[in-house]
Order: structure tokens, then C-alpha cells, then sequence
């Protein structure tokens, strides 16, 4: 795979290492209450639903596709200590990666979070996927770089993170219903892997 190049008009993909949570995010969040009481979502229409994998690194076998997205859990439940700042609250049809709404989901709210990840073989064209929850309400969208990488305190423990933050031109479209219980989205892919981290209210089934 010859990843990293330029795209058509001289758009660079900008890639960042993996970071680690660092002491003062960790704190941001209580203690997961060990509950299991989670509402996991279906995967549709390209995706797939999956256990944390061990990474998520760039050309990944088994991961890595040019059909197919993957869904996991990454944390939750627990409950924040620190707003969390989101790109996305609101429903909507057809918003792209330039949509965001500079919100805050706020301090005492408790979450789960889950994890989009895109990695196309050829790097090109687009993957799709839905994801849709029996119960839980989707409260947060984050789908931007700085707001990926200030909430990598969600990360799932023991999965290797190598974000290629998407840039707002890779994300095509996102659909989420009114109710916020489902979401589609198209990725379109560069030389980079994709990610979106989908916040819910983790209402059990």
C-alpha cells in the first residue's frame, strides 16, 4: 500500500501517531462501573460489529477491506468528571465533515463510547456502514482531529491506536435519524485510515 501521498489539488492527509492518555485525561472520567448493562448496536449496510481488536494500525489483516467498516466498544459505562467536547449533537441528513457544532456533552453525564474505523486496501473510494441502538440515544459525534485526539481518554484499553485524524473532506456524509438511534455514514478514502467515535447514553437493552 503506498499510503501517505498527496490527493488531487495538493491536499495532504496530515497523519499523528498514536497518543497516550495522559494522566490529567484519565482523570476526566470516574471509574467504569464494571457493568455490563450496555445497549450494543446492530451493524449494517457495511459494517461490521466486533470485539476491541489489539490494534487498529494501518493495513491490519483482517481489517483492513475495501467493504467493509468495523464497530466496537470502547469504553463505558462511567460517567464524566470534564465536559466532553463533540462535533455533532443534532440529527440530521446528509451532513458532511465540514458540519461542526463546537459542542459539549457536560460534566455528570454518563456515556459509552464506540468506535468507527475505516481502512480501505487500495485507498480509494468510499466504505459505508450503519449502526443502529434498540435503546440507547447516539448524544455525541466526534469526528474532527483536535476533538479525536483531546478524547483519547475513550480509548479502548488494550487496543493500539494509530489515528490518521479525518480530515472534514474525507467524510462524505453522515446521517443520524431523528431519536438518534442509528447512524450512516460514507467515508471517502486518501492514503490514511478513518475513524469516527460515536457517544451514547449507554442505555441498556
Amino acid at each position: 500500500m503506498n499510503r501517505r501521498k498527496a490527493l488531487g489539488g495538493g491536499l495532504m492527509l496530515s497523519t499523528t501517531a498514536w497518543i497516550a492518555p495522559s494522566v490529567l485525561a484519565l482523570d476526566r472520567v470516574a471509574a467504569a462501573t464494571g457493568s455490563v448493562a450496555t445497549d450494543i448496536p446492530v451493524a449494517s449496510g457495511g459494517a461490521t460489529y466486533i470485539t476491541p481488536p489489539a490494534t487498529i494500525a494501518e493495513g491490519t489483516p483482517g481489517l483492513d477491506s475495501n467493504t467493509n467498516t468495523w464497530v466496537f466498544q470502547e469504553v463505558g459505562p462511567f460517567t464524566l468528571t470534564a465536559g466532553l467536547a463533540v462535533n455533532r449533537v443534532s440529527a440530521g441528513s446528509g451532513f458532511t465533515g465540514n458540519s461542526n457544532e463546537n459542542a459539549t456533552i457536560p460534566a455528570g453525564t454518563q456515556i459509552c463510547s464506540f468506535y468507527v474505523h475505516g481502512d480501505r486496501l487500495d485507498d480509494n473510494g468510499t466504505l459505508t456502514g450503519t449502526m443502529t441502538f434498540g435503546n440507547a440515544s447516539i448524544i455525541g459525534l466526534i469526528y474532527r482531529t483536535a476533538q479525536l485526539n483531546s478524547s483519547t481518554y475513550l480509548q479502548a484499553p488494550g487496543t493500539t491506536y494509530f489515528n490518521a485524524p479525518m480530515e472534514v473532506s474525507d467524510l462524505m456524509w453522515l446521517d443520524l435519524t431523528p431519536g438518534a438511534n442509528s447512524l450512516r455514514w460514507s467515508m471517502r478514502f486518501g492514503p490514511a485510515l478513518d475513524g469516527i467515535r460515536v457517544i451514547t447514553n449507554c442505555c441498556a437493552p
